[in-house]
């Protein structure tokens, strides 16, 4: 019987770096239904020995070349996970799709190569290429030369090309002006900026300090805007043992990502290790700077707030900080390397508050943000007590409508985004559901969450 689950496919390579080639290609799978999603999976080291540029910076390069595509495409640091566990032995292509097929077992797992690959005769040097074929069933993309005259819909454009390019602006003189344009019609826009800023050596470094969820998306994330950033665990740097980078010049500014109970022992941990100039900003929305970092604030150091007005996990890939808003507060020059991280990033003005309104603010996120839960619950229980389904159906169908429902709200406001009984004026469907429900704390909730609806919608 023939596999009828959905395709993922798994596009790898060294990504050394992304062209434009590179980005249009999920999209070339995605409109011929070749797969359903696509994993694009930059190797961590090259089994073929090809000196490569940093894994943290190729994934940048990728992530801003796939940036335009939904979640169907994921930018995945997989192969970082794999090179722990070889411990050194060369990465494998079949090693990363027998891990993606045993994490995703509701997907047909298929790997794509170019024609140019399968037919020059490179995949007999590949590892167990015969077995790829049997169980991955590679999806074989045209490429030009290597293909039926007009079968190639994809630009022909390589990464050798691109690093030539890259050489000669580098390298300056008269062709660097040619080589700059040559680049940026072989790469994504965004790509170029970064090649070109990485060339130049304009990348500001910031200290991270912390590893927990919001750390997993924003080193990532200040990356991708160009950054230079070191990464340290908040634990490591209180018992001396994080050292940074001594050949470095000090970091324009610190970012501390750690958990709220840790910041007192970083704050004493950081006096003395860095210029009294050097602003220092935290991320707890609900605490002043100068209260939270007193150590700091005593040995004189610039600190404020910037604090991340969004929900972030690291189990989730795709981050919502490209998109999300930040409270910012503290002294003018913590204020101006905080505004200098998020760009034109929309911004809440925190500079006025006390700490009376610090917590104010802070109450107010947390009502919209963690509150969901206990919606999702109470109609979960309803549903599954209905039997109208499995676990994971319900959850979907109920997901969909809150994701739903809060685009319509954030795209038309109150009360056009609102729908339901109340919003046509039908308060006897409301007595109805309240009568058909027969728990009490459900309906207790659903009653007062309408009488309060009921008073917004007028």
């Amino acid at each position: 019987m023939s596999d009828t689950r959905p395709a993922l496919a798994v596009l790898g390579g060294s990504f050394n770096p992304p062209h434009l080639g590179h980005a249009l290609l999920p999209g070339y799978l995605l409109a011929r239904a070749d797969a359903a999603r696509v994993v694009v999976a930059p190797c961590f080291d090259h089994p073929l020995g090809k000196s490569l540029a940093p894994f943290e910076r190729r994934m940048s390069w990728v992530r801003a070349a796939m940036a335009a595509y939904d979640t169907r495409v994921e930018v995945s640091a997989i192969e970082a996970e794999l090179a722990d566990e070889r411990g050194g032995r060369p990465s494998y292509t079949l090693e990363l799709l027998e891990t993606l097929a045993a994490r995703e077992p509701g997907f047909r797992v298929r790997l794509v190569v170019g024609s140019d690959i399968t037919s020059s005769g490179e995949t007999e040097r590949w590892h167990r290429w015969d077995e790829i074929v049997a169980r991955f069933d590679p999806i074989v993309v045209p490429r030009a030369g290597w293909s039926a005259p007009g079968a190639a819909a994809l630009p022909e454009v390589n990464s050798t090309a691109v690093r030539e390019q890259i050489a000669a602006i580098r390298a300056g003189g008269p062709d660097a002006d040619r080589a700059r344009a040559s680049l940026r019609g072989a790469v994504p826009a965004a790509v170029a900026v970064a090649l070109e800023r990485w060339v130049a050596g304009d990348e500001p470094r910031v200290w991270v300090i912390g590893h927990g969820h919001v750390a997993a998306h924003a080193v990532p994330w200040l990356r991708d805007r160009g950054f230079e950033v070191e990464q340290l665990g908040a634990r490591a740097l209180v018992d001396g043992a994080a050292k940074p980078s001594s050949s470095a010049p000090p970091p324009a500014g610190v970012w501390l990502l750690c958990r709220d109970d840790a910041l007192a022992k970083v704050d004493a941990a950081l006096v003395g290790r860095l210029p009294s100039s050097t602003p220092v900003l935290h991320a707890a929305g609900a605490r002043l700077a100068r209260l939270a970092l007193p150590a700091l604030h005593a040995a004189g150091h610039p600190l404020g707030t910037l604090h991340p007005i969004c929900s972030l996990r690291r189990e989730r890939p795709r981050s919502r900080l490209s998109t999300a808003s930040f409270g910012l507060g503290g002294d003018v020059a913590a204020r101006r390397f905080g505004a200098t991280l998020i760009g034109d990033a929309p911004r809440l003005d925190l500079g006025h508050l006390d700490q009376r309104g610090r917590l104010a603010y802070h109450a107010a996120c947390a009502l919209v943000a963690n509150h969901l839960a206990v919606l999702e619950d109470r109609g979960l229980a309803v549903l599954r007590g209905l039997g109208l389904g499995t676990d994971a159906a319900i959850e979907r169908a109920l997901g969909d409508l809150m994701l739903g429902s809060l685009e319509n709200l954030l795209a038309l406001g109150i009360p056009a985004g609102v729908t339901g009984p109340l919003a046509r004026g039908d308060r006897a469907t409301v007595e109805a559901h309240l009568a058909a429900l027969d728990d009490g704390a459900t309906r207790s909730l659903y009653a007062q969450l309408s009488e309060r609806l009921a008073t917004l919608l007028g």
